[in-house]
């Protein structure tokens, strides 16, 4: 084919991902698992545990063996269970086709990796001592081509052919308790020399595939600048301009914050090599081979920039999900170039307001001093052109953010009304409007920053009558009132309140003032409560007090939805220990079950309890709730979170629950008796008999967290803890069911 064909193909190609990129990201969902679930998901940990342990692991002693096979095969079965890591998803299939190839040549390597997305906005990629391979969404929202792509996978690929896992097993008995990314990273960390050796025989991988030499080292670019956002792209002064609201350009003259990241930084005192090193050693070895020429069929390129924009989408969603609202809508901003009018960028836009209008109410009992040091810290915090946002964004008063958030979130709703998300989102700014004293709405202009423009132009220039212009002239008290709102003693308007006429046509609206009103009545009714409860004596205060909390547990669940308990039996040391961890695990199933049976409520589950049994859409409902619980218990009695409302209506509506209970069991086992005290003890023996039992019973540590979540308004409807000194017996766990599941079964007095 000739040239001019081949880029007549390559255009038509493009043509078609484009349209077919377009309509799926409009309407975009988020990742989600499909078709037969992989035994990698379907198997109980400690099956794999027996599984391997029955594997020669040479270099290591048996009890070393023991401990590395537990702790490995813990850490990564507690990434796949997660809720962030999918299977027979787009990301996850593209990743399985493009590793089988460049394993190709690979005899010994044949059907023996598994490849799956993990859904994180940290650039990262792992492998485990299994074959499974892990890269994130975050990595692939950062790489501009399937080659640098090809050569991150050929590097895990090599630390798993390798047995390069082996040698972080001294790092593995060090540390002690990951989260979930945390684990990720751990399972990342090798030594210098794996890394460089990772590097070097994953060239000659690339090479063997078919990929461009000049596309392997810009890898490292990435990997330096990875924490910046996907894109560094200049923020267009007129983004925030509609109709009704106009920005001045002034909010946008901010210098931006230098990138301060630096390749050939001191990496004394780190396990990997600084990126100066690893890229000068690749060079090296490209160098080495010959035959560089060859290309990929343009469809694999095609389908990466499909992939990667289904990355960066992920990468919007999980900065909303970890309230990061400032980088959810920088990367809003870059996506809406190339997705304008994205029904899913719009509710995201909407709840990252959302989230910024909370925080603005959050500190509006903080002091200047305080506020300021901390705006200047998040600032700091961002470089590059995401500093001019962050900046803008920090610069606007408390009002000028309530009235920004409401403007576009009131745009997103009206753009599709019938959109239950946006809907959601529209309602609840209004009541954060509402909770504020520092929003009023006859303060704000009816009419909107050119209206008012034209009309004060209008009095400026009408000099017919002398009489007319005294009739306009503001007395102290006008002259402040109109201060306020934006408008200068010249007849001008103050630049700096341009948000007082931003949101005109919404004052206007009878359906807004309406609700508005109706939530103000709310508000007026907690504020009276809060009054009469100020004016009560301490005592009477305590018992007011004591009668919320012991109240507040009575929601009349006769039914209600277990989610995956997060059960713990830490050591000593705080160590997992993991057979205790599943024994204790299946002994508070056990009671909840019987618990529940004894006071007749209906329970319906989604666990892991039975792995086997779990399909695709359990495993789907099962991520949106885990992701969703985590939001909502970070958050706590300060959560506006709406963007999983619909879906979780439609688990609501099929599981024909409302409630869900979720919780959280440490227990831990480390008795006060030293080497000391035993001998003392001993030999006085009649005062022996008293403390051991006594110093054996206080040694248990029982650590207990209780969390309900509403379906129907996806927040959190409860939180309780309680830490005891008591065993993880069934008496005692059965009991601390007991006590809960009564209160939870009662209606509120």
């Amino acid at each position: 084919m000739t040239n001019k064909g081949t880029n007549l193909l390559f255009g038509a190609l493009m043509l078609l991902f484009q349209t077919v990129g377009q309509g799926d990201f409009n309407h975009y969902k988020s990742l989600c698992s499909k078709g037969p679930v992989p035994v990698d998901f379907s198997s109980s940990t400690l099956a794999k545990i027996k599984r391997d342990q029955r594997e020669d692991l040479k270099s290591l002693n048996y009890k070393k063996r023991e401990f590395f096979v537990e702790q490995i095969n813990y850490s990564i079965d507690e990434i796949l269970h997660s809720g962030n890591v999918t299977f027979g998803d787009t990301i996850s299939n593209y990743l399985q086709q493009l590793g089988d190839r460049l394993v190709a040549n690979e005899t010994d390597l044949s059907g023996k990796l598994r490849f799956y997305v993990y859904n994180s906005t940290e650039a990262n990629a792992f492998s485990t001592r299994q074959g499974i391979v892990f890269v994130t969404t975050g990595l692939i929202a950062q790489l501009t081509s399937e080659a640098q792509l090809a050569f991150v996978i050929s590097h895990e690929i090599i630390h798993y052919q390798e047995h390069h896992v082996l040698d972080l097993f001294e790092h593995a008995i060090k540390e002690k308790f990951y989260s979930y990314n945390e684990r990720a990273r751990f399972l990342s960390n090798y030594s210098r020399e794996n890394e460089l050796e990772a590097d070097r025989l994953a060239v000659k991988m690339v090479h063997d595939a078919g990929y461009k030499s000049s596309e392997i080292n810009k890898t490292f670019d990435v990997l330096l600048y990875s924490y910046l956002p996907f894109e560094e792209m200049k923020l267009d002064k007129t983004y925030f301009n509609t109709r009704e609201m106009y920005v001045p350009e002034m909010y946008f003259d901010f210098k931006r914050n230098e990138i301060s990241a630096k390749f050939k930084y001191n990496d004394y005192l780190m396990s990997h090599p600084n990126l100066a090193k690893r890229k000068e050693q690749v060079t090296d070895q490209i160098d080495k081979f010959k035959n560089w020429d060859k290309e990929l069929l343009y469809e694999d390129s095609l389908q990466f920039y499909y992939i990667r924009d289904v990355a960066r989408f992920e990468y919007v969603l999980n900065k909303v999900y970890a309230d990061e609202p400032v980088e959810a809508l920088y990367a809003i901003y870059i996506l809406e170039k190339k997705y304008p009018g994205s029904s899913f960028l719009n509710t995201c836009k909407s709840q990252a307001w959302l989230d910024i209008m909370k925080t603005t109410i959050k500190k509006e009992g903080t002091a200047y001093t305080e506020y300021t040091s901390l705006n200047r810290k998040k600032m700091k915090h961002h470089e590059g052109q995401i500093s001019v946002l962050n900046q803008f964004i920090n610069v606007l008063p408390k009002t000028g953010k309530l009235a920004m958030g409401l403007r576009i979130i009131y745009d997103v709703y009206q753009s599709d009304t019938t959109n239950p998300v946006a809907k959601s989102c529209y309602e609840t700014a209004i009541r954060l409007v509402v909770k504020s004293d520092d929003f009023e709405p006859e303060k704000f202009s009816t009419t909107n920053f050119s209206e008012t423009l034209a009309y004060l132009e209008n009095l400026k220039q009408d000099t017919s009558s002398k009489s007319k212009l005294h009739a306009v002239e503001w007395d102290k008290y006008t002259i402040i009132e109109n201060q306020s709102k934006g408008v200068t003693e010249d007849f001008g308007i103050d630049s700096s309140k341009f948000f007082m006429y931003g949101i005109a046509d919404i004052i206007r609206d009878s359906n807004f003032m309406k609700e508005f009103r109706r939530f103000s009545l709310e508000k007026g009714i907690i504020d009276k409560d809060r009054d009469e409860f100020n004016l009560m004596t301490d005592a009477e205060q305590e018992e007011h007090e004591y009668f919320k909390y012991d109240n507040a547990v009575h929601l009349e669940m006769d039914t209600m939805l277990i989610f995956q308990p997060a059960i713990f039996e830490t050591t000593r040391s705080s160590e997992v220990d993991v057979y205790k961890t599943f024994k204790t695990r299946d002994l508070v199933f056990k009671e909840i079950y019987s618990t529940a049976a004894d006071l007749n409520i209906h329970l319906k589950s989604l666990s892991l309890k039975d792995l086997e049994m779990l399909r695709a859409e359990d495993w789907n409902d099962y991520s949106l709730l885990q992701r969703s619980l985590t939001r909502a218990i970070a958050d706590y009695e300060n959560d506006y979170f709406v963007l999983d409302i619909a879906d979780l209506h439609v688990i609501h509506s099929r599981l024909k629950t409302e409630k869900l209970l979720f919780l959280e069991y440490q227990h831990s086992f480390a008795p006060d008796l030293y080497a000391g005290n035993v001998v003392l003890f001993t030999v006085l023996l009649p005062v022996g008999l008293v403390y051991f039992p006594i110093a054996l019973l206080s040694g248990h540590y029982s650590d207990w967290q209780f969390y309900v979540l509403d379906l129907k308004t996806g927040e959190l409807a409860l939180e309780r803890s309680y830490y005891v000194n008591e065993p993880a017996s069934r008496h005692s766990i059965g009991s601390r069911l007991n006590g809960l599941f009564h209160q939870l079964k009662q209606g509120k007095e």
